[in-house]
């Protein structure tokens, strides 16, 4: 009896590596794009926003390839970063999406191809393949929705489901009618996600007490909240609830950064005594990007990404200070802060272990002071012409190599 059993795991084992080294590449088939830019940012909003008169009304909206790029990239952004690419192609819609997942033997991109179809009044999957395996029709519109049924997906598919009522794919475009309290469901969606962690009020407890005893007369660092709270979580939890902590404690942080913005979505449910502005190299917006990078990357709420303003890759465009390299680069620490936060239950205690003796916000946001800010459209078009042009990648790269220099992102 063991040795069948033996053999079937072994067996089972070897198609995985294999599935693994045909779905997982070094490089995306797609070229990988640097973000969406501040029109796209507002044009999504504006495509996903319901005012409070719609709630209770079907709203439909109509997408072309543009629209349709510029929505599905800026809701995969909620969940994973990735690169994304939709064409119109006669009666279908042609999907290309790389997710970047963590670095391993078989690579660093898992590619995801496949169309949909309209037949009738439903949609019908046709083409789909992982990486390079190729799943055929009739089983992918069986597998697809089995596994969204059978995974954490299927509340979002439960809402979607409910909420809209109807989906047509033409030529040019794609039209979907929905009901305009999808927005009230998603609320509940994050609501229920954030019940998930019960010491989240001790955390912000602690955070109330930082605030009473400072002195007002020197500046609250991002590194007085941070450090006690991972020290805590250090001193009084396991590693088997690591990512959970460690999600409980940015979302803390996030809660007292992001003040009334931040808390009329989430239960959060304390009313901090003190409320001062915290900073990183005497600034406040640099803490800003920090945090909300890494809610970003570990809370899956689109909602909140929403609220607390996804149009951060281009600095505060709403007060009109231009295109700034240093919002940039606190948004790239933080999100590299939040994925080491859930990487992996060893992982995150490391970080717990780390950042609880950690008393200097350098080790965890490369001071960035030298980067060019405050470009309105003229200048950044002069200095880098475009998002993604070759002076532009270059600046990327130099400040992404900045932060993987941090000792703290350097674990194996």
């Amino acid at each position: 009896m063991l040795r069948p059993l033996l053999y079937l795991l072994l067996s089972a084992a070897a198609l995985l590596v294999v599935l693994l080294f045909f779905a997982i590449d070094d490089s995306p088939l797609l070229r990988i794009h640097q973000g969406l830019n501040r029109d796209d940012i507002q044009r999504a909003k504006q495509l996903l926003h319901v005012s409070p008169e719609e709630r209770n009304q079907i709203k439909t909206v109509n997408l072309d390839q543009k629209d349709l790029n510029i929505a599905v990239s800026y809701l995969l952004n909620h969940f994973a970063e990735n690169t994304t690419q939709i064409q119109f192609i006669d009666d279908r819609v042609a999907f290309q999406i790389a997710i970047f997942v963590p670095k391993s033997l078989w690579g660093r991109y898992l590619d995801f191809s496949f169309s949909l179809r309209q037949a009738g009044d439903t949609i019908r999957i046709k083409s789909f393949k992982v990486g390079e395996i190729s799943i055929p029709d009739p089983a992918a519109n069986v597998l697809i929705p089995a596994i969204v049924h059978h995974t954490p997906l299927n509340q979002y598919w439960r809402v979607l489901s409910q909420y809209v009522k109807n989906v047509r794919i033409s030529p040019q475009a794609l039209e979907i009618s929905y009901l305009g309290s999808i927005v009230d469901a998603a609320k509940q969606l994050a609501i229920r996600k954030h019940r998930e962690y019960p010491n989240l009020h001790l955390y912000q407890q602690q955070i109330n007490e930082i605030v009473s005893q400072h002195d007002p007369s020197w500046r609250l660092s991002l590194i007085d909240l941070l450090q006690p709270l991972f020290r805590s979580a250090y001193q009084n939890t396991t590693e088997k609830n690591a990512i959970q902590e460690n999600r409980a404690i940015i979302i803390a942080v996030g809660s007292y950064i992001y003040k009334h913005d931040l808390r009329r979505y989430l239960p959060l449910g304390l009313v901090y005594s003190k409320e001062y502005p915290v900073f990183a190299y005497k600034r406040v917006d640099i803490p800003q990007h920090f945090i909300a990078s890494a809610l970003l990357a570990t809370v899956d709420s689109s909602l909140l990404g929403e609220q607390i303003g996804i149009d951060k890759e281009l600095g505060d465009a709403q007060t009109g200070s231009g295109f700034s390299f240093i919002d940039l680069m606190a948004d790239r620490a933080g999100s590299r802060f939040g994925q080491l936060a859930i990487a992996s239950n060893p992982k995150a205690r490391e970080l717990q272990r780390i950042m609880s003796a950690t008393k200097d916000y350098g080790s965890i946001i490369p001071n960035p002071q030298d980067l060019p800010e405050q470009m309105d459209e003229q200048a950044f078009k002069l200095k880098f012409d475009k998002i993604d042009s070759p002076a532009y990648r270059q600046l990327i790269e130099q400040i992404d190599s900045r932060i993987a220099a941090l000792p703290l992102y350097q674990q194996p």
